[in-house]
């Protein structure tokens, strides 16, 4: 099979890392023929790897929809995709802002548009909501303009896109989300990424942006409430957020308690988790978040959301909260923080559910099959 991978859209941190790992198990499937558009973002985590005689790369300096210069990004695609003339395209994650003439399937990764039951609309301003939902109707048009087969990383998440799009089910596949290859070849002892502990220490790893919807500003108020109710409290929150974003959001009070690392490499993070005891997610949307298979990969206790893109992936492996409530997240740290029999429980939940999380050779498999489907 002769298959167009589509990435010259993608730059935020999660669907690059889908992508680059996608990429990386192809090589290891050697039956096809693999030809790779790429963002300068996506070309940045491959730029020291090597790869076999089958796979052609194709770099895109500027996005297919921003500015003068989309114009011809798209006589490109168009182009390109006739010269290769491929039995299908698969756009990791879309919109793809073209539409190929073969068979194209295309990676949804939209939970505002999905979850709009979450409690994240009843926390933000009327203009940002009217703003989500100008964008919903432009990024439905076009996914719908754009391909007729659709892949979700949750069969939550299949089901309410295919009501959000009135679509056939059959058209809409499920391949679940899945940690990096780098976790499976991670070695201890490195040199390590965080500075050395005080006695006592325990560390929440929170692993993501500096998104509205990731919520981390929740700790403005959790850890002077932690302060408040442990004496002498030395639990540390570990971020990968951008710097002036950080300055900016987080409070000066409780920026002793944060380290914040900025961004971080994809093959330091498994090294990253290796330094911490927990994860803790405040997220309110989520297609699925990588960060709960990392951890459980990890060995690490979880808490989280208590929303259904996090229950139905996690399930008995993390201990769940009010996104929005400090109480509850303090209450749950707590019982975390001073039950080492509580943790060993939900490592072992972990361990149990990681056994139904495809592997990152399994999805690549998973994508491949469907586009060998969507030929026929």
């Amino acid at each position: 099979m002769k298959i167009l991978i589509n990435c010259s859209t993608l730059s935020g941190t999660g669907v690059t890392q889908v992508a680059v790992s996608f990429i990386r198990e192809c090589v290891n499937i050697t039956s096809n023929e693999y030809h790779v558009f790429l963002s300068k973002t996506v070309l940045n985590e491959l730029t020291n790897s090597s790869f076999p005689s089958n796979f052609f790369f194709y770099t895109f300096e500027s996005h297919p929809i921003y500015g003068l210069k989309g114009f011809s990004v798209r006589k490109r695609l168009r182009q390109l995709e006739r010269n290769i003339n491929p039995d299908c395209v698969f756009s990791v994650f879309g919109p793809s802002w073209w539409t190929p003439i073969k068979p194209h399937l295309i990676g949804y990764a939209y939970p505002h548009y999905v979850y709009q039951d979450s409690p994240f609309f009843k926390n933000i301003s009327f203009f940002e909501i009217l703003k989500i939902n100008v964008f919903r109707i432009i990024h439905v048009w076009f996914l719908k303009r754009n391909a007729k087969y659709f892949v979700c990383e949750t069969e939550d998440v299949s089901e309410r896109l295919t009501k959000l799009f009135n679509w056939k089910r059959e058209n809409i596949y499920t391949v679940s989300n899945t940690y990096n290859d780098f976790f499976n070849s991670y070695v201890k002892g490195r040199e390590n990424i965080l500075p050395e502990r005080t006695e006592d220490e325990f560390r929440f790893l929170s692993l993501c942006s500096f998104a509205p919807h990731k919520n981390l500003v929740i700790l403005n108020k959790v850890i002077p409430l932690l302060n408040s109710r442990i004496v002498n409290n030395k639990i540390k929150f570990i971020l990968t957020v951008d710097v002036d974003l950080f300055k900016e959001l987080i409070d000066d009070r409780v920026k002793s308690s944060i380290i914040n690392l900025g961004r971080v490499d994809v093959d330091k993070c498994p090294q990253l988790y290796d330094e911490c005891d927990a994860l803790f997610l405040p997220t309110t949307l989520e297609c699925f978040s990588a960060n709960y298979p990392e951890a459980m990969k990890m060995e690490k206790p979880i808490i989280t959301s208590k929303l259904s893109f996090a229950t139905s992936i996690c399930k008995d492996a993390a201990l769940y909260f009010d996104p929005y409530d400090e109480n509850d997240i303090v209450d749950v740290i707590e019982k975390l923080t001073k039950s080492p029999e509580l943790i060993e429980n939900l490592v072992k939940s972990g361990a149990n559910q990681l056994n139904i999380v495809l592997t990152p050779g399994e999805r690549a498999e998973k994508y491949l099959d469907i586009c060998r489907e969507i030929t026929k």
